[in-house]
């Protein structure tokens, strides 16, 4: 009796071969240099949840400092669709978070202006208004691009969310409900003083908990420090319910880049804020607003604050701030560094 040797089908050494199909194991994939740029050119016969997959993998390698951020960037750069909402939601939740690692920087204008290089032509592809029979998806795409756009101080985007504003104020129904918040945010971001009194005039005028969110929402997005002073002043007050008024501070403080604004605030209001939270709230809120900072000396702050301040209960919360803040202080500078490095490379026409 003479035994067999199954031979195993075996791939081409120039086929691309994309592992964890779909993203369904909980596990990050990394290639080398010659598998990763057979998947480059093989993205267009990729579906979009694989595609999702090697961004989330992308990322997350730059974010453990085991990829440089020219692997996730000249993915972004060579995917066949602009309108896919999985593949653009990804790419904006991390321009997000790069714009904001970069606040107060000079690479900041520099990465803005490239990012809406990659997001505007889905933006221009999708439009202001929805057309006949349009998917859900491209509803949902358009709100989010708008608020991105928005965060990435894009002109043209201010400036058609100031014209709709206007109509919005004469007429409510002139901008679809899917589209007030993203709408009503960039308002916001860039309201002057007669602005800002509006939308405080509508949140206090309306019953409505939704569009209230809306209008109280987007004064916090001011980023004009004598307007978010004003915004920060509300959660004081009873204007809103308890949570909802306590989270203004954190929010202003992430959405005007000026977290030291907010924490002043808080130290300055600390027993009337922490009055209107509950125990498990009074352990995670301060550590919150610390993990606005990317400031190391920040880490020591706030450890010094927790052991003079704050009950033991808060030690699990206050490790978890100091961990992000770490997190925050390591990949701040190599953002800086590697974002400055990818836009003087486009600009040689890499």
């Amino acid at each position: 009796m003479t035994s067999k040797t199954m031979e195993l089908p075996t791939t081409p050494i120039d086929h691309a071969i994309k592992l964890n199909a779909e993203g369904a194991g909980n596990y990050r994939v990394d290639y080398d240099d010659a598998s990763w740029k057979l998947l480059l050119a093989d993205l267009a016969r990729l579906s979009a949840a694989n595609r999702v997959n090697l961004l989330n993998d992308a990322w997350a390698l730059v974010q453990a400092d085991r990829a440089p951020l020219s692997r996730y960037l000249g993915l972004v750069e060579k995917l066949p669709t602009k309108t896919d909402l999985a593949e653009r939601d990804q790419i904006m939740h991390v321009f997000d978070f790069i714009n904001r690692s970069l606040a107060g920087e000079p690479q900041r204008e520099q990465f803005q202006k490239y990012a809406r290089s990659i997001l505007r032509p889905s933006f221009e592809a999708v439009g202001w208004d929805p057309k006949p029979d349009e998917p859900i998806k491209i509803a949902l795409l358009r709100a989010d691009l708008i608020q991105a756009l928005g965060q990435l101080d894009d002109t043209e985007i201010a400036a058609g969310c100031r014209q709709r504003f206007q109509k919005f104020l004469a007429d409510p129904k002139s901008i679809a409900p899917d589209l007030r918040g993203p709408i009503l945010a960039v308002v916001g971001r860039n309201a002057d003083e007669p602005t800002w009194g509006k939308l405080h005039e509508l949140g206090l005028k309306t019953t409505n908990l939704a569009e209230k969110a809306n209008y109280y929402g987007a004064m916090a997005n001011a980023i004009d420090p004598k307007l978010a002073a004003r915004t920060l002043e509300i959660a004081l007050g009873d204007e809103l319910p308890t949570s909802r008024a306590t989270y203004l501070v954190p929010t202003v403080g992430r959405e005007s880049g000026r977290p030291e604004l907010a924490w002043n605030f808080a130290k300055a209001h600390m027993k009337e804020l922490l009055a209107k939270l509950d125990a498990l709230g009074t352990d995670s809120y301060i550590p919150g607003l610390f993990t606005l900072f990317s400031d190391p000396a920040r880490i020591t702050e706030l450890k010094a604050f927790a052991k003079s301040n704050m009950s033991a209960s808060a030690a699990k919360d206050v490790e978890k701030a100091t961990d992000e803040m770490g997190f925050q202080a390591e990949i701040k500078p190599r953002l800086m560094m590697q974002v400055a490095s990818w836009i003087s490379e486009a600009s040689k026409g890499h």
